[in-house]
């Protein structure tokens, strides 16, 4: 069953592979292009880092810095591997 009040995203982005360089090129790129109002960016979780998710609170640090709203995706979305993002 379709939760009636679900919001799908205009946009998704998969970042793995990604440097944190590479990934602020692509953020700046499309939050200053972008009409988007919903987008989610997959992060990954980092688990393969012994130092933990780097380019996911990359993202978020990127995000918050720029007054923009997100919040983790649920768990069928990619849950703490994915970042839903309100423009």
């Amino acid at each position: 069953m379709t939760n009636k009040y679900e919001r799908i995203p205009e946009y998704i982005v998969d970042l793995h592979g990604y440097t944190t360089n590479e990934a602020r090129q692509l953020l700046d790129t499309l939050l200053a292009n972008s009409t988007y109002k919903h987008i989610r960016i997959i992060t990954g979780k980092g688990s393969l880092r012994s130092t933990g998710p780097v380019l996911r609170e990359f993202v978020k640090k990127y995000l918050h810095s720029h007054a923009i709203k997100c919040n983790p995706s649920k768990i069928k979305d990619g849950g703490e591997g994915a970042l839903e993002v309100f423009l």
